[in-house]
């Protein structure tokens, strides 16, 4: 996997491509990494020798010119398996190791492909697919048929050892041309070509939207999180999408109904879904009993033909839902433990953010609109001072990722988002718990508890599943706490538990584009996420994140979120993380 910008750990992917090329005085333009997240040495060495053989400036034009679309990922993979058999032929007279390099990276290959699960095949781009299965067959000596247009692009893709700069961007822009019709950095088509494009490409999304499931699975939730699932995307779901009935059935038969009615969720789309995600869809509901609900839906899901699908998320989740509450038991102690601790760093915080709440009184600040009360009603109590008893100025919305990349820690992310919860009830500090994700080009926002509950219990409704279109949903829950507090009366503060790589199978909408939109990933969605952060922060509210992610997103969060994240990997470090994450919000921004 080819990657344009850099993760946290890059260090080593660059120290291979630095050692490839024999110089270090660049930034390398690309770093490769395995689905997994693990550096990928073979191809961050091909990338250093195309720095080495070809003029990587020249090159970085040509990748750029088709940059917007919606195929640029493909054409990465497919371009860079040119440039992979040109530099070996190259080298592999004064390298012989590489031909040892060669077949290992072919190894990992298939070690890898048999690993996925059906769901991670269903995204791949079978073209991609096809063409590396052929180039690692025949790395490992393997036979392997080929029908006529797989055979002519596996040998257009043998790209000799014996091409410059010029003779190889003008092989990779005939190879598009050739196959693919594409011809980087033309802005016109014909307007009858591009009518079909529309319309093949039109039906193409909407049935790789209907086949989208809530892949959900039962695994090592309270497994650490420097290890991330990986998510990768297919030319499937592709701008000129949009959900339809049945995606909205499947939404609700899962979830529930929407807590909003028609004409509210129309609104709200209208000022939300917009821009980069016009095609897309909004949905907010209450965590309820799993289990009821797949007994009462039975007669229901019959008219849904992924009927089989919904049973089976409704159970994962369920068994989610308990897992999460074993996980408290057998951790109680050490739980426990950790709300004392929290609810006392989070008392000295709050301490300075308390008031007084006004009682009515004979003398004090006078309420003018009560005046009338002294002569008319011989009332004297019209006016306020402070009382006795004392309440924060703060409200709390933890706002967790529940996207399929958080899938090896559930029971960490529930328990770690009860310990927050609890403690600051203990504090009297009203807390709601809320948790997102992307299905079908739904971003579904679920309310595991409401202000006004004065337990954490809803929290192990928590199940990971779907995507994650981090930008939207911000905004939606922007909205959401304004609605709530419309008057202004509390201070805000946000603390989003993420692992700050947002990913969606939806592409970014690109503006005046008809069907070419980029992949929500990497650098551009993360650009998206910053900008919600950067608004909800203008309206007023607080905005912070626990980091619980891999290293290899460090500088995704912190891009997102600037220095206000702290990272969490063990509920031990709670206590000090979160209260100093409060603390230091807080103090940035004084109270009113």
């Amino acid at each position: 996997m080819i990657r344009k910008q850099y993760a946290g750990n890059a260090r080593r992917a660059r120290n291979y491509i630095w050692n490839a090329a024999g110089r270090y005085d660049f930034e390398p333009p690309y770093l490769a990494f395995y689905p997994t997240g693990a550096v990928d040495m073979y191809f961050n060495m091909v990338i250093g020798l195309a720095v080495k053989w070809f003029d990587m400036g020249r090159l970085k034009e040509f990748f750029n010119s088709y940059a917007a679309s919606r195929s640029a990922d493909e054409y990465d993979e497919l371009l860079w398996l040119g440039i992979e058999n040109s530099v070996y032929e190259k080298e592999i007279s004064e390298r012989p190791v590489l031909a040892d390099l060669r077949k290992s990276r072919a190894s990992d290959f298939f070690r890898m492909l048999q690993s996925m699960s059906r769901q991670q095949m269903e995204m791949q781009s079978m073209l991609t697919y096809e063409q590396q299965n052929v180039r690692w067959s025949e790395v490992m000596g393997k036979k392997v048929f080929l029908t006529g247009k797989q055979k002519r692009i596996s040998e257009a893709l043998r790209f000799p050892g014996s091409l410059d700069t010029e003779s190889l961007i003008e092989r990779m822009s005939g190879f598009l041309e050739e196959f693919f019709r594409y011809v980087p950095g033309k802005t016109k088509e014909s307007r009858s070509m591009s009518g079909l494009r529309d319309a093949i490409f039109r039906g193409f999304g909407k049935r790789r939207g209907r086949s989208e499931k809530l892949m959900l699975r039962v695994g090592d939730g309270g497994g650490t999180t420097d290890r991330d699932v990986q998510l990768t995307h297919t030319a499937g779901m592709r701008f000129g999408f949009a959900p339809g009935e049945k995606d909205e059935e499947y939404v609700r038969s899962i979830f529930g109904e929407c807590i909003y009615s028609e004409n509210e969720m129309q609104i709200l789309e209208s000022m939300l879904c917009v821009d980069a995600d016009a095609a897309s869809r909004l949905w907010v509901c209450t965590a309820r009993n799993t289990d009821e609900r797949a007994d009462n839906r039975n007669a229901a899901l019959q008219s849904v033909s992924e009927n089989k699908d919904v049973r089976e998320a409704l159970r994962k989740m369920a068994s989610q839902k308990e897992r999460n509450k074993k996980y408290r038991a057998d951790h109680a102690l050490m739980i426990e433990e950790s709300v004392k601790r929290l609810t006392a760093e989070l008392d000295t915080v709050f301490s300075g953010y308390a008031r007084h709440l006004p009682e009515k009184a004979k003398a004090g600040r006078l309420v003018a609109r009560q005046a009338y009360r002294m002569s008319v009603l011989h009332d004297p109590y019209v006016f306020l001072r402070d009382g006795d008893e004392i309440e924060n100025r703060i409200s709390v919305t933890l706002l967790l990722d529940a996207s399929m990349s958080r899938l090896h820690a559930q029971e960490l992310i529930a328990a770690e988002s009860y310990v927050i919860a609890r403690s600051l009830l203990k504090n009297d500090v009203p807390v709601q718990i809320l948790s997102y994700r992307t299905i079908r080009g739904f971003t579904v926002v679920q309310r595991l508890k409401g202000l006004e509950s004065k337990d954490a219990e809803g929290v192990f409704h928590y199940a990971a599943g779907g995507w994650n279109r981090d930008a939207l949903a911000f905004r939606l829950v922007r909205q959401m706490i304004n609605e709530q507090d419309p008057e202004r009366r509390w201070s805000h503060l946000l603390l989003i538990l993420t692992d700050a790589s947002p990913n969606d199978s939806m592409p970014l909408a690109v503006p005046g584009a008809r069907f070419n939109g980029r992949e929500y990933e990497g650098a551009l969605s993360v650009r998206e996420a910053q900008k919600a952060v950067k608004e909800l922060r203008a309206d007023g509210i607080r905005t912070s994140a626990v980091f619980l992610g891999a290293g290899a997103h460090l500088d995704n969060v912190h891009q997102i979120f600037g220095k206000e994240y702290v990272r969490i990997s063990k509920i031990a470090q709670l206590s000090d993380g979160v209260s100093s994450l409060i603390e230091m919000v807080l103090r940035e921004s004084p109270p009113d």
